[in-house]
């Protein structure tokens, strides 16, 4: 994995939503409120964010930034017994080089990832009702 593109939040701000429960493919795999949140933040830090959608292990959130394109997986914290607390985001793109089919070779795509995590580390840092904002090699929970 890519060093420091793990990160983790602790905050309130982010409780299951009206409704969320029945979208869920594993019970109190939150994220729902999250998601829309970078979805509205994020454009005002240069990454553009198509859409997102629920899956069995969390919340996976489209990112696209200067052509380079990823999902950020989204995870509530699973010893939450009510809303959750914490969140851990994850990049989809987990090995610093990767094929490119139109460049015919191993291109490095660490940089575009750290870009990427670094914009929304931001976002988060700049929001009060975030309390903390730690980065980890690898998944934390």
């Amino acid at each position: 994995m890519i060093p420091q593109t793990c990160v983790v939040i602790e905050t309130k701000k982010f409780p299951a939503l009206e409704g969320e429960d029945d979208e869920l493919a594993n019970e109190r795999m939150y994220g729902k409120a999250l998601c829309n949140y970078l979805k509205a933040e994020l454009p005002a830090v240069g990454i553009g964010v198509p859409s997102f959608c629920n899956e069995d292990w969390g919340w996976w959130l489209e990112v696209e930034r200067n052509g380079f394109k990823m999902g950020l997986c989204i995870y509530s914290d699973p010893g939450a017994v009510a809303d959750p607390e914490r969140y851990a985001l994850m990049p989809s793109v987990r090995e610093a080089s990767r094929w490119s089919w139109s460049k015919f070779r191993t291109v490095d795509v660490s940089r575009d990832v750290l870009e990427i995590i670094n914009a929304v580390v931001k976002v988060f840092e700049n929001d009060e009702e975030i309390l903390a904002v730690t980065r980890h090699d690898d998944y934390p929970f």
